[in-house]
């Protein structure tokens, strides 16, 4: 399969997820509350770009998801590259048109975990469907997931993460597109 985009390469990370060899991150998602079987999450393994020719590597590398490092390697006249979230816990941020454009990634192996995000694109879970009434707006993408996971919103319900705590432009537009919002209800922690 030849990925181009973002939205491609998270499929794969869906995958990743359910492997039988991803123990780890199962685990780990388990004690955050959260179940890969009913969510949009992925596993960045770090391997994605293994074996795949240059004008592949120099894509992603162009995307962010890539990045040369100064690592030695085995292999003569090899590049050692460095990977956006590599062995971590991915979550997809969409736009407007419903595909991935940025992700958030927890490397959950680290003595410290470690959040990021990709880039600046795109909302958690995605942009709330115009029937919106009521809008819960939660400070990151984990308390998100959570309040997702929870089963807790009613049908013309939604949630929205905001980026690393900020309100950005893309949260205010998709906020303005809900013609019968009624409450906007923000959480802090």
């Amino acid at each position: 399969m030849i990925m181009k985009d973002l939205n491609e390469l998270f499929k794969s990370f869906e995958i990743g997820i359910r492997s039988a060899k991803a123990t780890k991150p199962q685990k780990y998602l388990k004690e955050l509350g959260l179940d890969y079987t009913d969510m949009r999450i992925g596993f960045n393994s770090g391997q994605f770009h293994h074996r795949q020719n240059q004008e592949f590597k120099d894509h992603f590398e162009a995307l962010g998801m890539l990045a040369k490092s100064g690592m030695g390697v085995r292999v003569k006249d090899m590049t050692p590259y460095t990977v956006f979230g590599g062995y971590g816990l991915i979550f997809p941020l969409m736009n407007s048109e419903n595909l991935v454009v940025n992700y958030f990634a927890i490397r959950f192996k680290m003595s410290t975990p470690k959040e990021q995000y990709l880039n600046g694109d795109g909302l958690y879970p995605s942009y709330p469907h115009p029937n919106t009434k009521r809008l819960f707006i939660t400070p990151t993408l984990m308390d998100c997931a959570s309040l997702i996971q929870s089963k807790a919103l009613d049908q013309r319900e939604a949630a929205l993460a905001l980026h690393d705590g900020e309100l950005l432009p893309q949260h205010i537009a998709a906020i303005r597109e809900l013609k019968e919002l009624e409450e906007v209800i923000m959480i802090k922690r």
